[in-house]
Formats: structure tokens, C-alpha cells, sequence
């Protein structure tokens, strides 16, 4: 998972970088207080959780969320502000949070594992260590299957296949042929390359 954490207090940011790395010890978020750097680290990097302040200097970062779901539409933007009243207008971003500062631990955490769009655990990393067999593809169907949040057995009605047969695939252990791959990218709603690579 990629995280970014945008806000113009650098005492936010780190302190929100130290609370989610006691959540999720392996995690380096990367964080900023300039709004002007937040849509070019998007791009670099393709975060899958933002956490944006929504008062950002000259900036507003509800318009800047908007800029940037419009780019990378499955974004998870969780705002952080220390006014309520912006609670109902950041929902027009069909947000995956709201967190009034300060806060809490437990309130982030919450926000982490109730996101709108799940974040698989299978990372590019994971991938680029693998040999190009079956495993990768695997693997690849694994994460979009899990960004996508199915459950192997949705997963496998959808397709009109045993649980079992996913599993094989997934673990590397089978790779499905052509035609199944097309139907696989079609339920996962992905192109075929993202599959093969």
C-alpha cells in the first residue's frame, strides 16, 4: 500500500507518518507541506490512500482531490481537518474518510481497514522478485481480484469455476488458457496485458 499524507503543519505530517507506521510497521508513508508537490507525487508514485488536509495554504483540497480522482480514479482520499462544517461537501468526492484533528489512533486505524477502495497486500515489489511464470500471473490476478474487494468464491461464480480452480491459479500452481484469461480480465474489469505484463 502507498500512502501519501498532505498537509501545509510538518508536525502533522510526521506525527500521522509515526501513527501509521505503528499500524502498519513495513509502511513508509511519504509526506508533504506543499501543496504544489501533491499531483506530481501522484504521478510518480500513484498512491492508494491520500490523506489530504482540506485547507492547504492557497490551496482548497477538495478541488485538488477532485483533480486528482479525475487522474486515478481509485484513490482512497481520506481528509483531515480541524473544522466539521467540511464534512458534507468533501463526501462529493465520494471520500473513503473524514478525521477532525487532532487524531485519534484508533479513528485512523479504522479509516485504514474501512477503505472505499481495498488495497491488496501483494505489492509491485512482490511481483518484480517472481520469475515470469504462472506465480506472476497469479499473483496478478490475486491483487486485482482483492482491489476490486472479491472473495475467491464471488470471484469463481463469476467466472463459473470452482473455488478450487481460482486457488490453483492464484498459487501458481495452474495458469488458465486464453479464452479464461479474456473472461478473467473482463470480470476484473482490467485489460489483459494487466494480467500477462
Amino acid at each position: 500500500m502507498k500512502i501519501l499524507i498532505a498537509d501545509d503543519h510538518r508536525l502533522i505530517v510526521e506525527d500521522l507518518k509515526a501513527m501509521i507506521r505503528d499500524i502498519l510497521p513495513d509502511m513508509e508513508p511519504v509526506g508533504t507541506e506543499d501543496p504544489h508537490e501533491i499531483l506530481p507525487l501522484c504521478r510518480q508514485h500513484r498512491f492508494d490512500v491520500i490523506f489530504i488536509d482540506i485547507e492547504l495554504d492557497d490551496l482548497n483540497g477538495i478541488n485538488l482531490a477532485e483533480r486528482i480522482l479525475k487522474e486515478f480514479p481509485r484513490t482512497n482520499i481520506i481528509y483531515i481537518t480541524g473544522y466539521e462544517k467540511y464534512a458534507f461537501e468533501s463526501y462529493r468526492t465520494h471520500a473513503s474518510g473524514f478525521l477532525l484533528k487532532p487524531i485519534e489512533p484508533e479513528k485512523l486505524e479504522d479509516a485504514l481497514n474501512n477503505l472505499r477502495y481495498p488495497v491488496s497486500n501483494i505489492t509491485d515489489d512482490m511481483l518484480a522478485e517472481q520469475n515470469l511464470t504462472g506465480s506472476v500471473i497469479g499473483m496478478r490476478i490475486q491483487k486485482c481480484r482483492e482491489e476490486r474487494g472479491m472473495s475467491r468464491n464471488d470471484f469463481a461464480e463469476a467466472l463459473g469455476c470452482v473455488v478450487s480452480t481460482v486457488g490453483r491459479w492464484e498459487n501458481g500452481v495452474r495458469v488458465p488458457d486464453v479464452p479464461m484469461l479474456m473472461r478473467i480480465a473482463k470480470t476484473l474489469g482490467v485489460r489483459l496485458d494487466d494480467l500477462l505484463g
